[in-house]
Parts: structure tokens; C-alpha cells; sequence
């Protein structure tokens, strides 16, 4: 009798070991599927539409023959908001062009920038926040600027909601090396990425945004895409507003899936300022030449 009862346990156990490995192979199945449905989410995007986000401009800085890249938003028919460490003020000898129309690139046009008409912001130490405005040498009459936000605190957007941004940059990810691979898209990307709490990585994210004050910051995770190289500069988008400037990717937050922005709402007096001030500029030059002219 018990080697009977021997036997039977014996079955039983064998049937458990391979309702074990059936569970197993079903566990790793899944877990591979998710992890490349992961992938393919985190750095997928999509071509934006044609109608879409044709305010965006692409910034070009020449230094020789390198070339770096960023994003834009015009803001205004005159000005581009973009972020400041996109013109490497060490690299004197350095054009900045910015190209309008990029997308869809029916109507491109290229600019020339004159050193003159770039202005980071600079708080009352004198230091550089990576936010930064742009003047073209002449208005763009065919496209239309993204709208401020109004800065009330009842449209900005909060943790967990979506918003929307865009880029030309290197996403595409090599699938063995996990690394980025050099391959600007053809066209402009567009991705959502939910804002969560800056709080979490509040530490690391100063380490690399010493100037900047945490108020200022708005961070969010991928959601359906993320920025990555040659994007900063960029919009961040919410309820057709533009909301926040590009700033810092992941490599700049312990954790991975952490970007950070800069709120447009805590510059907006200094945007505002920095426009009537040049314009009072243009119109006092343009009155100072007529006088000349007479005298």
C-alpha cells in the first residue's frame, strides 16, 4: 500500500511540475510581449499631421562643419521661444539659423539670426535659465503662431494629464545595444507624455538645473513617446497651448523615464517685456533713421 501511495504522489508531483512549466513559458511570453510593446511605445511617436504643430521651427548652430540642432515655437510673428542652451554662446565664430515652415516643408525658409536678436532669460544673479527668445529679421505672414498661455492656474495642465509635444531628434533606438542610433526622421514626430511629479526626482534634477527653481520645472514620463536628442527647444502642448519649453531629456534624472520642461507661465513677464521692449526699439531706430535722413 505505500508504494502505491508512492507512486500516486509521484504522479501528482509530476503534474504539478508541469502545470509549473506551462505557467512559466506563459509568465516569459508575456512579459516579452510587454516589454516590447514597452519599447515601441516609449520611443514610437508618429508623423505628425500635415494641419498639425506648423509653428514649429527647426534651429540650426554652425560651427565649421558641425552642425546642432533644436526646436522652436513661433510665438509670435516675429519671435521664437526655444531653449537657451540651444546657442553655445563658447562658439563665437557660430551662425544660428532657424528654419520656418519645416513642417510640412512645403513652404521652407531659412533665417539667419542675428547676435543681437538672442535674449536668454537672465534672473537678478545674472543667471541663465534655459529659456531663451529669438528675433527674425522679418515677419512670417503664412503661419500661425502657438497661443500663450493665459496663466490663470485653471488651464495649465497637472499630474497625470496628457500633453503633447514634437521633434526631429535621434529616437530611433538600436533593439540589441538599447543605445540611440543617429537617424533624424524625415518627418516632424509627434508623441504624448504624461506630467507627473517633479517632487520624485526633485535631488537629481537639480544636480543638472542649478539655476532654475524647482516652481519653474514641469516634469513628465512617456506615455505615447518621449523627447530625446535634438528636441529641446521644442513646445510642450496642452489644450492648444503652448505650456513648456523642452529642456532636459532622462540622461538628466536618476530616473530613466523623467523629462524636464520650463514652464512658460514663470517667464511670462520677461516674454512679454522682452517683445514691447524691442518693438519700442524698432520703432525708435526706425524714427532716429527718418531724422538722419532730413538732417
Amino acid at each position: 500500500m505505500s508504494q502505491t501511495l508512492s507512486r500516486a504522489e509521484t504522479g501528482r508531483t509530476l503534474r504539478t511540475m508541469a502545470s509549473l512549466q506551462i505557467l512559466l513559458l506563459l509568465c516569459i511570453t508575456v512579459s516579452v510581449s510587454a516589454a516590447g510593446h514597452l519599447q515601441k511605445r516609449i520611443y514610437g511617436g508618429r508623423n505628425c499631421n500635415d494641419n498639425e504643430r506648423r509653428y514649429h521651427v527647426m534651429l540650426e548652430q554652425k560651427n565649421g562643419t558641425h552642425v546642432s540642432r533644436c526646436g522652436g515655437s513661433l510665438i509670435s510673428d516675429q519671435w521664437i521661444l526655444t531653449a537657451a542652451h540651444c546657442w553655445k554662446t563658447a562658439l563665437t565664430s557660430s551662425t544660428m539659423n532657424v528654419i520656418v515652415g519645416v513642417h510640412p516643408g512645403n513652404n521652407k525658409k531659412k533665417m539667419e539670426i542675428n547676435q543681437a536678436d538672442i535674449f536668454p532669460f537672465k534672473d537678478t544673479n545674472n543667471n541663465v535659465h534655459d529659456v531663451m527668445l529669438l528675433r527674425l529679421p522679418e515677419k512670417i505672414t503664412d503661419i500661425t503662431p502657438i497661443q500663450l498661455p493665459d496663466c490663470t492656474g485653471k488651464d495649465e495642465p497637472v499630474i497625470n494629464d496628457l500633453v503633447e509635444v514634437a521633434g526631429y531628434g535621434n529616437c530611433k533606438i538600436d533593439q540589441t545595444t538599447g543605445l540611440e542610433v543617429k537617424s533624424r526622421p524625415a518627418k516632424l514626430q509627434c508623441a504624448e507624455m504624461k506630467v507627473e511629479d517633479c517632487m520624485k526626482g526633485q535631488a537629481s534634477i537639480q544636480e543638472c538645473k542649478p539655476n532654475e527653481p524647482f516652481g519653474n520645472w514641469l516634469c513628465a514620463e512617456p506615455y505615447a513617446g518621449e523627447t530625446c536628442r535634438g528636441d529641446s527647444g521644442g513646445g510642450l502642448v496642452f489644450n492648444n497651448r503652448i505650456h513648456a519649453v523642452v529642456s532636459n531629456g532622462p540622461t538628466c534624472h536618476k530616473n530613466r523615464g523623467t523629462h524636464v520642461f520650463l514652464k512658460v507661465c514663470r517667464y511670462m513677464k520677461w516674454i512679454k517685456n522682452t517683445l514691447k521692449e524691442r518693438k519700442r526699439d524698432k520703432k525708435r531706430k526706425f524714427w532716429e533713421g527718418i531724422v538722419n535722413k532730413m538732417g
